[in-house]
């Protein structure tokens, strides 16, 4: 079932302009710098898009230019994890990769972060969250405990109104905001 969702989503978001994503994509960045928690952390952690995930390069260079501790994923493939890797410059990202990461690791604390930025295929209002099946986020998270405010950006059209099938290890967003709204969801 989740699969299923999954592709339909992917298929959909996939039909977006370029001109629309980016347009969209500003908006859903802007939102989020003007919060509250993104004005006070100090470290955070940012996913680097691909294919047509809303875009996180203004959030990237806005979080490096106020001096804040910034953190992308780098996936360790082979053991299916993902390791918080502190950037300097957007120089320090390769794009060349499908899912662009850091050139080199430089592994950041779990603790240091206050605001992780987790991506999405598609998200309920209730915080519900499925991913691309690799479960690289959820594991992630888990180690982060309680203390990290775990925010989603997506588009409008992929939040449901609806409590999606997730399962038991799928962790939950606290907050998802799209060029529309923000939902703090009902966990």
């Amino acid at each position: 079932m989740k699969s299923g969702i999954r592709r339909e989503m992917l298929k959909r978001r996939g039909m977006l302009g370029e001109p629309e994503w980016i347009e969209k994509s500003g908006v859903i960045q802007r939102k989020l710098m003007e919060q509250g928690f993104y004005k006070n952390a100090s470290g955070i952690l940012l996913y680097c898009h691909f294919g047509r995930e809303a875009r996180t390069d203004l959030l990237i260079r806005d979080a490096l230019n106020k001096g804040k501790r910034v953190c992308v994923p780098f996936n360790d493939w082979d053991a299916n994890t993902l390791i918080p890797s502190r950037i300097r410059s957007e120089k320090d990202i390769d794009y060349n990769k499908k899912i662009p990461q850091p050139f080199v690791p430089e592994k950041f604390p779990a603790e240091g972060i206050d605001a992780a930025v987790i991506p999405g295929v598609v998200f309920d209002i209730y915080g519900g969250r499925i991913g691309m099946g690799r479960g690289f986020f959820d594991r992630f998270l888990v180690k982060c405990g309680e203390k990290v405010l775990k925010v989603s950006i997506a588009f409008d059209f992929q939040v449901s109104e609806e409590k999606l099938p997730v399962d038991a290890w799928d962790r939950k967003v606290d907050i998802i905001i799209t060029e529309k709204r923000v939902i703090k969801s009902t966990l």
